[in-house]
């Protein structure tokens, strides 16, 4: 594992374009802040569609809820941009932190997730009127949703803890990074 994170540390590395327009004075600032743009459309629809399906503001129809979704992807596009550019800039602070692996492992889980919804059970809350109830298998999904987004934020939150060389153990998979350590 840790010889293809090796790999891609030095493929991402090579992207000098981007890193060279991150690494000036505002560019960290504006693509971060544009990144926190990008996270509260995705979090804002789709957090708010969840609760809806979950049983709050029951009196909201679930189609005009769902009118708002384009903008939650919309800002889901903004952040794989974003975060992409992170990524191409600082490489070896995401490809050997463990907070990554998961937040890629649960945004996989939030896709597959979402592709469920709408395979499977958009049709049958799509149509539902004000104060009913969604599908226990909508809620389902909801609940899985909102735990997915909410998991993907805390471990984009733990991303700055981590800095290489602080880190005991072999550079990998799950390292032991202790802040303020050495390693």
């Amino acid at each position: 594992m840790a010889a293809l994170q090796d790999q891609l540390v030095a493929l991402f590395a090579s992207a000098t374009m981007v890193a060279s327009i991150m690494r000036t004075r505002w560019g960290w600032p504006t693509i971060e802040s544009v990144h926190f743009i990008g996270l509260s459309l995705l979090i804002g629809t789709i957090g708010l569609f969840d609760l809806r399906l979950l049983g709050m503001a029951k009196r909201v129809p679930i189609a005009a809820l769902h009118r708002l979704i384009p903008w939650g992807i919309f800002g889901y596009a903004i952040n794989v941009i974003t975060g992409s550019m992170f990524l191409l800039t600082e490489p070896d602070q995401y490809v050997y932190n463990p907070a990554f692996h998961l937040k890629m492992l649960f945004m996989g889980v939030a896709g597959v997730n979402v592709l469920t919804f709408y395979f499977f059970v958009f049709r049958k809350v799509q149509a539902l009127e004000p104060g009913l109830e969604a599908p226990r298998s909508a809620r389902l999904i909801a609940g899985v949703s909102l735990f997915c987004w909410i998991t993907v934020i805390v471990c984009g939150r733990l991303l700055t803890f981590y800095r290489p060389g602080l880190c005991e153990g072999p550079r990998g998979f799950l390292s032991t990074c202790i802040p303020g350590g050495g390693g």
